[in-house]
């Protein structure tokens, strides 16, 4: 059937993969007394090769054979191999007095087959310093403070990440051909001046502990910034270059937020204990400089610019529903806000347009939220053990595709939201779900700020109930320990719309996929 009819067809694909990673270490401890020193001296190599094969013939010679010599003519063959290549020397100190004092440096020079010669090595280095204050004198006999350290540190960090292994050649597809006439097509245009991404993170921290470690936990606080950011540059289409783009490094950002994190034994006697714990996080994130005279990027839902974060989107402003005629309704553009044409109109006092492309774009909300964690609790009783966790998140926005396909005017047979029921039918009628028909499908399903929501939700993500039976018990038939237990994952959440994910993509965005399946297990634990 199909491009194998009459006489038959196969194919066979090989695929490979060798990676190998080689180091040679070499660590040196000594004591001074109260002096602690730890050095390390290392070098490391990593190798990763992919090999692709795929051959298809056509015509069949006998049955019940499908290797290839067992077909006559040769339709396609092809291969293809990638190589991808890292070296890097390291080294690390570390030192510390009487475990009241501690101080540790490392330095590392990597180099990336990705970039050229001339750019492929660079140095990244840290220093951190940490202080055990309840070592100090006038803490060691508290019976308060159980626990305090005060700590912080400063690293660099490469980054290589990129669509290509060849980052500093342009490269050319071939495979092209014309019968007999070889034919190639341009595939990827290259930065020979291409480098590093680095990632210099600054933190400080305070760990502490109450009444006998009762109460524990850690404030911390993180600057993270990246400079020489590696991003797609979009390039004008008469240009010819493949896919539009071209990644370099553009330009400078920073990701800055606290951490907290607390665990509480409310109570704890021998036969029972109450356990709680709670974390959380904040995220701020901004572009401060870009390069290479580039003011601005469109990167989907997102636009790129100093000032602002990689993840603000930049949308179509979606204004409603015409009461009149159901027509979707955007704040028109400055372009054509003093125009007169029909698809412009004034409703309520606002300009607005009914042409997507006439639509104003402007910053709509953020994907990152305002808090995001997790807290929980476990309760012990005797034999008996019951731990459960959830997790949250407070503001920010996600950008719905999912639903925005499900609300579409024109879904030639696919699943539409039952939400589309409320769709304009009658002039005057109040909705949020435009009219059905051919002039207002296009307009409808455009991308605008319409798709936006809010991320918030709480999750029961797991808990656990175990029994474990008294060695008393089982110790007559050879056990050791026995332990029941039934445990359910994703048992239950709440988020702004039935069926939203908020966490499966931190830039926002969602993608059609199966959510998380909830999960209960039964079993047990067994050892003789």
């Amino acid at each position: 059937m199909g491009d194998a009819a009459p006489a038959g067809a196969a194919e066979q694909r090989t695929f490979t993969e060798q990676t190998l990673t080689f180091n040679q270490l070499l660590n040196y401890k000594r004591r001074f007394g109260s002096h602690n020193f730890e050095y390390l001296l290392g070098h490391e190599n990593y190798k990763y090769i992919y090999e692709y094969l795929f051959g298809y013939k056509q015509g069949q010679i006998v049955d019940g054979n499908d290797e290839l010599i067992n077909f006559v003519t040769p339709t396609s063959l092809t291969s293809q191999t990638d190589n991808y290549r890292k070296e890097g020397v390291f080294s690390r100190l570390n030192y510390d007095y009487k475990s009241k004092y501690i101080l540790s440096g490392s330095i590392r020079w990597d180099a990336s087959s990705r970039f050229s010669k001339d750019v492929r090595w660079d140095s990244f280095w840290s220093v951190g310093a940490g202080w055990r204050i309840k070592g100090e004198d006038f803490l060691k006999d508290s019976n308060t403070i159980s626990e305090l350290k005060l700590r912080s540190s400063y690293g660099e960090v490469g980054n290589d990440g990129t669509n290509s292994y060849y980052m500093y050649k342009s490269t050319y597809d071939l495979g092209y051909n014309n019968a007999n006439e070889p034919g190639i097509l341009y595939g990827f245009l290259a930065d020979p001046t291409i480098t590093w991404e680095t990632n210099k993170q600054s933190d400080v921290a305070i760990d502490f502990g109450f009444f006998n470690n009762r109460i524990t936990g850690t404030v911390e606080y993180y600057n993270r910034v990246t400079t020489d950011l590696l991003f797609p540059v979009p390039q004008p289409v008469s240009a010819g270059v493949p896919g539009n783009e071209k990644t370099q490094n553009i330009g400078t950002m920073y990701n800055r937020g606290f951490e907290i994190g607390i665990n509480a034994d409310v109570i704890k006697n021998e036969n029972f204990t109450w356990n709680l714990n709670v974390n959380a996080s904040t995220l701020k994130n901004q572009v401060t400089e870009l390069s290479r005279g580039i003011t601005e990027l469109i990167n989907g839902t997102k636009k790129v610019s100093v000032g602002h974060s990689v993840y603000d989107y930049w949308l179509r402003q979606w204004y409603g529903v015409d009461p009149a005629d159901g027509s979707p309704l955007f704040l028109v553009a400055d372009d054509f806000a003093g125009t007169t044409a029909a698809d412009i109109r004034t409703v309520n006092g606002t300009v607005v347009t009914t042409n997507q492309n006439k639509a104003k774009y402007d910053y709509s909300g953020t994907a990152i939220p305002d808090l995001f964690g997790s807290f929980g609790t476990t309760i012990t009783y005797k034999q008996w053990s019951l731990s459960t966790m959830f997790t949250y998140q407070l503001g920010g926005m996600t950008y719905d595709s999912n639903y925005q396909t499900l609300m579409s005017g024109y879904p030639q047979g696919v699943a539409l939201s039952t939400d589309i029921l409320n769709r304009w039918t009658t002039p005057g009628q109040i909705t949020d779900v435009p009219a059905l028909n051919s002039a207002t499908y296009v307009s409808s399903g455009a991308a605008s700020s319409r798709w936006l929501i809010k991320s918030d939700f709480i999750t029961f993500r797991q808990a656990t109930l175990g029994y474990s039976f008294k060695q008393s018990v089982i110790s007559q038939y050879g056990i050791t320990a026995l332990r029941l237990l039934m445990s359910g994952e994703n048992i239950w959440s709440k988020t702004a719309r039935k069926g939203l994910e908020p966490v499966q993509s931190f830039s926002g965005t969602t993608t059609n996929r199966y959510t998380p399946a909830r999960i209960i297990t039964i079993g047990f634990n067994i050892s003789f």
